[in-house]
């Protein structure tokens, strides 16, 4: 891959990987730092993005450039194809997804709609969805393979399925602080049997089936490498390993569909496979990861490396002593 940047050295994101984040703790497997980006086709350099999508229908990413009011669409290797106009009625968009129809669904500040534009920007309106109550704020929105989109909604403290033509599938959660409950949903995601929901405030990383049952839970908000100051988004890769992205420690972090921490990857600053404050991740069918980074203004592409791959990675490019 290649973006403005240009692609990044594999010594030097070991180097990176090597250092705080990573003291003391066996290569497992390597985030390959791959690609970085950050600027439009016509409309500049992106400002503070907050959000991140992966379409797998058009192959392309879309970035929700919060400080710049609009959402930019990029090649998977970050060249850029479209940017919406400031004049979409968006206002510091935050989240969005696209659906199956090909419509961006946008979260930005007023977090009491969910924002409808064409593939080219054009404001389509909001979603009406059946059975959202008042007052009602949207943490979180996510579309799976299906085209079904799931909802956080943070006054009611639930997580609502809907089919692709908005019949309400499926509702769980409520507001609390005991297992299964929310407060403040951050992100979610979704494989063939599970629903994964992070909060910021409670049980960070919830695990549901498909029913709408709690499977598990993990981490707290407290120090130790397998828990989290502030996760602000969740992927599943074709492993099955939950990847949670925590804000505040500019961190990305691997665990296994039981909870166990796998690996964490990352750091604060600006150099290839460093991040600051990522806000939101996205992966594509290769597991290519999409990493927003709010402080860096940026998105950060890396290949997940492990096993024979990884070894041959490491024999070429072998890692600092520690």
């Amino acid at each position: 891959m290649s973006g403005r940047r240009g692609s990044a050295l594999l010594v030097a994101g070991l180097a990176l990987l090597a250092g705080d984040t990573r003291a003391q703790e066996p290569f497992q497997m390597l985030l390959k730092p791959l690609a970085i980006f950050d600027s439009h086709l016509y409309a500049g350099t992106l400002l503070a993005p907050r959000g991140i999508a992966f379409d797998r229908h058009s192959g392309e990413v879309l970035v929700a450039d919060t400080g710049n009011h609009i959402v930019g669409i990029f090649t998977a290797e970050g060249v850029p194809v479209f940017a919406t106009g400031r004049s979409n009625g968006l206002r510091e968009p935050t989240r969005l997804v696209v659906d199956k129809s090909g419509h961006l669904l946008v979260l930005d500040i007023d977090r009491t709609r969910i924002k409808v534009l064409s593939y080219r920007g054009e404001p389509l309106g909001a979603l009406e969805l059946p059975g959202i109550g008042e007052p009602h704020e949207f943490g979180a929105i996510a579309v799976d393979e299906d085209g079904n989109l799931y909802v956080g909604e943070n006054e009611s403290g639930q997580v609502i399925e809907y089919s692709p033509d908005l019949r309400m599938k499926l509702r769980f959660g409520s507001r609390g602080d005991e297992p299964g409950q929310f407060q403040s949903i951050a992100g979610i995601a979704s494989d063939k049997d599970f629903i994964y929901v992070v909060d910021h405030r409670v049980t960070p990383v919830q695990v549901f089936d498909r029913r709408g049952d709690l499977v598990r839970g993990w981490g707290r908000h407290d120090m130790g490498r397998e828990n989290f100051s502030l996760p602000e988004a969740v992927a599943v890769d074709s492993k099955h390993r939950v990847i949670v992205v925590d804000a505040l420690r500019h961190e990305i972090k691997f665990f296994d569909q039981d909870g166990q921490f796998l690996d964490r990857f990352g750091g604060l600053g600006a150099r290839a496979g460093q991040v600051a404050f990522p806000s939101d991740i996205a992966i594509d069918a290769q597991d290519h990861l999409y990493v927003v980074e709010r402080g860096n203004s940026r998105v950060s592409v890396f290949e997940e490396l492990e096993g024979e791959a990884l070894k041959a990675e490491l024999r070429r490019a072998p890692p600092p002593s520690r």
